[in-house]
């Protein structure tokens, strides 16, 4: 057993050597296995985990259906922005330019939606808790900003519900 200088459960100062804590009796030894969960903790993060699935699987809706219109409508958004300026205004390269910016951003928004939608998965299965908050920005950053977010946040809040 390792010495440790503190209570990892109430934080309090132990001497060298202390198997139980003297303030809450926590068994020191115990100290690096996950704590169970009272069944009051884990319905708030059962909650937390199912209102961040719900804002995963809304992110990944959007971002994958918004995705696939861009990217297949790049070029009639192009016709319509050239057409509101006087001919000339842009060169062909300027027009092919415009448009394979906004097809590469619709394929960004759909592997958004696929990242969020996996990490709806992981949070349901509540396993992979780092690779679900690493997906989960990705997520955020490529789909939607402010859901994305709030799932962060709330998958974070219920990290003793995850198994790993």
């Amino acid at each position: 057993m390792d010495d440790l200088n503190f209570c990892p459960t109430c934080g309090k100062d132990l001497p060298p050597g202390t198997a139980y804590c003297p303030m809450c009796g926590a068994h020191l030894s115990d100290a690096g296995a996950p704590k169970a969960q009272s069944p009051a903790d884990e319905k708030k993060n059962g909650d937390r985990i199912k209102i961040a699935m719900v804002l995963l699987i809304i992110t990944a809706a959007v971002s994958f259906v918004s995705g696939i219109y861009l990217y297949l409508n790049a070029a009639d958004f192009v016709d319509t922005l050239v057409n509101m300026f006087p001919a000339g205004t842009f060169s062909a390269d300027m027009i092919n330019s415009l448009e394979g910016s906004l097809q590469l951003s619709g394929l960004l928004s759909i592997i958004g939606g696929i990242v969020a939608a996996i990490t709806a998965v992981l949070a349901y299965k509540r396993r992979m808790y780092s690779l679900t908050i690493i997906l989960c920005i990705v997520a955020a950053l490529i789909g939607n900003l402010i859901l994305g977010i709030i799932a962060l946040y709330l998958i974070h809040k219920a990290k003793p519900a995850f198994t790993d």
